[in-house]
């Protein structure tokens, strides 16, 4: 029993979308599925193969022209050896899946499976692709989406009998600190010279709302007992306006998944101020290493959490809900806040796990 991934989003590439694709496919193979990756990337220059544990990862080189791009990537897929194995085509993470899947399902013959996230849904739908999304969600076999507004989006739009809210899932042990780590920590909180650390986490693009948090944030009465931490990669223009507002910011560069755990362990609030998402596994991660949340109520971020149990929400089209909160955050003691933390750490370790979000794909797909 063989699944054909295909995507844009991939190790070694960054952001939450191949983090997730990679974690799949990880725990597919440990269930003993055999996964053939099919990559879009700029990384390489020619096609290239290479065995794996229970499958292979193929990178297909992104040109100029789409057309040429995808006409090659087919055919080098139809003489791949693998083929006669596949049950599922399955399209995960970026435009050129989206395009390709459905046309390589329908003559090979395969079923296609398609995996909603985030990007692809929110800015497909409004654009010029989005007549590409509704050929490939209509010619899926099954739908997963990581949100149960995503689902009843896709059920509204297209009628589809098997689309599925799938959510994300997290192996929250391996996000405890080592005794090495510990120093690090001790350092990190010294840069900040007693403020409290308000980090955001991620690919820090403009749908992400980090302007639009620092602009509120400058008008909050108590901003000057924190310092906001923006750690990934964000864009030079965004990153200048930032800086013009009175807050105190301190940015870092993209930082692997490991080298995040001593900033985890670092932070007094995690916030993830988006506009639209998915369900962020920075969400998750926050609540693995234990962190207070403040978050966007939207998409899987209002499926996670509880407002005001185990988190905090806001409304970010309402400056005045992101005031309201910080004031209410900020009124806090240590143990309420700490109490607050553990609720979600608790949810997050026994209901959004790897095995049961695995399991979730299993059952669905009948593997």
């Amino acid at each position: 029993m063989s699944l054909l991934f295909i995507t844009q989003n991939y190790y070694p590439n960054k952001g939450g979308m191949a983090a997730s694709c990679d974690r799949l496919v990880r725990n597919f193979r440990k269930k003993n599925i055999t996964v053939h990756v099919i990559h879009f990337t700029n990384r390489k220059l020619k096609f290239h193969t290479e065995s794996q544990i229970n499958g292979t990862y193929s990178a297909v080189p992104i040109h100029n022209s789409e057309e040429y791009t995808l006409n090659l990537a087919v055919r080098f897929i139809q003489q791949s050896k693998f083929l006669n194995e596949i049950k599922y085509v399955v399209a995960f993470g970026g435009y050129l899946p989206i395009l390709m899947s459905p046309i390589l399902a329908k003559w090979t013959g395969k079923k296609l499976v398609t995996c909603i996230r985030g990007n692809d849904f929110d800015e497909a739908i409004f654009s010029k692709r989005r007549e590409a999304l509704f050929y490939t969600l209509k010619n899926s076999t099954y739908i997963f989406t990581v949100t149960r507004e995503k689902r009843e989006k896709i059920i509204r739009l297209i009628n589809h009998p098997d689309t599925h809210y799938t959510q994300n899932g997290i192996d929250s042990s391996l996000w405890k600190t080592t005794r090495s780590q510990w120093l690090q920590i001790d350092q990190l909180k010294e840069l900040s010279q007693g403020k409290k650390r308000m980090i955001i986490i991620g690919q820090l693009k403009t749908k992400k709302g980090i302007l639009e948090f620092s602009d509120t944030f400058s008008k909050f009465s108590k901003k000057d007992d924190y310092e906001v931490w923006m750690i990934g990669d964000v864009d030079a223009l965004l990153k200048v306006e930032i800086e013009k507002l009175e807050i105190n910011v301190r940015f870092f560069p993209f930082i692997n998944k490991h080298e995040l755990i001593p900033y985890y362990y670092a932070a007094d609030l995690i916030l993830i101020p988006s506009f639209y998402d998915g369900m962020p596994n920075t969400l998750l991660e926050a609540a693995a290493t234990k962190n207070l949340v403040i978050a966007s109520n939207v998409d899987g971020i209002k499926d996670v959490i509880e407002n005001k149990k185990d988190g905090f929400l806001f409304n970010p089209l309402k400056p005045s809900s992101l005031i309201e909160v910080l004031t209410k955050v900020h009124k806090l003691n240590e143990k309420e806040k700490g109490e607050i933390a553990l609720r979600l750490h608790k949810k997050i370790s026994e209901n959004y796990t790897e095995e049961k979000e695995i399991s979730n794909y299993l059952n669905i797909l009948q593997l």
